[in-house]
């Protein structure tokens, strides 16, 4: 099952590709539609949040009144968080999403023989693999590219463990070698390469520019994981009334503030470019679905009217009966 879910994103990736003969604008229109297959979780989760804004008032009350015994607490609140359809969990559920998209974006970056154009080693390609891989490998060598260990690598294992390798010196070899190859430059910069690498290259600035270059992946990435948690904690309204969140509610968010950020920036760090280029481009749209989103809830206000628990109704309603 994963590997088909891996194999869709591949082929996705690689007919966007066909279209536009830009790797980067492929990784861009990539996420634009994973956001817009994901927009009625994004749409339910920012309604969750909304709806838990809403329901802090009642949820202070309850801390207040229940102040010395925390079952009792809980108890009401989760009557609260039931009667009106919240659940704790539902905002985080997107960002836990992410996860199986990134990694399944990672085997298909790293491995585009396998998932973007369908090849697979048996028996039976074995030969065909063979032969392509090394006039490629050839075609390269003539054009002057170093291959370093790689020269002497055998064709099997090369198409393991190097694919991304192959796709790039496909480029210097003629039809039909080359319709294999995959040009990952996208502005300046290598979005087959991983950001890490540039550590061992300040001994060669001028030289090795372009790779030095690809750290600013994972900083944007850090800084628009930074920015979607501020919004997200301003739009709900955690920021301004904190001691009106529950427990729960302030330690899930303190950690996704500060974890999130830290998860992307390691990530991005060790992983393709181009894993990194999705990353930013899914927060930045995250960030402008949430202003848009807040903004449709807030004019709108369907389905935000909070509901009291059934022992709240009935004790508010003898209240007001005993002042008539």
């Amino acid at each position: 099952m994963w590997h088909y879910i891996v194999l869709a994103m591949g082929w996705l990736i690689g007919s966007i590709y066909e279209l536009v003969k830009n790797y980067g604008v492929a990784i861009i229109l990539f996420t634009l539609l994973i956001k817009l297959i994901l927009l009625p979780l994004n749409v339910k989760s920012q309604k969750a949040m909304k709806k838990q804004q809403k329901i802090q008032p009642l949820v202070a009350e309850i801390q207040k009144k229940y102040a010395n015994d925390k079952n009792k607490m809980q108890q009401e609140m989760a009557k609260v968080y039931k009667e009106n359809g919240v659940s704790m969990m539902g905002g985080c559920l997107p960002l836990l999403i992410q996860m199986p998209i990134l990694i399944a974006l990672y085997q298909a970056i790293s491995r585009p023989l396998t998932y973007m154009f369908n090849l697979n080693w048996t028996d039976e390609t074995a030969g065909m693999l063979t032969e392509k891989i090394t006039q490629i490998r050839d075609a390269a060598a003539a054009a002057g590219q170093n291959l370093g260990n790689l020269a002497n690598t055998s064709a099997q294992d090369l198409f393991n463990q190097s694919q991304i390798q192959i796709t790039n010196w496909a480029n210097h070899a003629a039809a039909p070698l080359n319709e294999w190859a995959i040009n990952f430059k996208f502005l300046g910069l290598d979005l087959s390469q991983v950001p890490s690498t540039a550590l061992s290259c300040f001994n060669d600035i001028p030289g090795n520019m372009s790779i030095i270059m690809l750290l600013i992946i994972p900083v944007l990435a850090i800084l628009s994981s930074i920015a979607q948690s501020k919004i997200s904690m301003k739009l709900s309204g955690q920021d301004k009334n904190k001691s009106a969140a529950n427990e729960q509610a302030q330690s899930m968010s303190k950690m996704m503030t500060w974890m999130m950020p830290v998860m992307t920036g390691y990530f991005t760090f060790i992983l393709p470019a181009g894993v990194g280029l999705y990353w930013i481009i899914s927060g930045l749209i995250t960030i402008a679905q949430q202003i848009g989103l807040n903004y449709y809830f807030d004019k709108k206000g369907e389905g935000l009217d909070v509901r009291l628990p059934e022992s709240k109704r009935k004790y508010q309603h003898g209240k007001k009966s005993k002042k008539r």
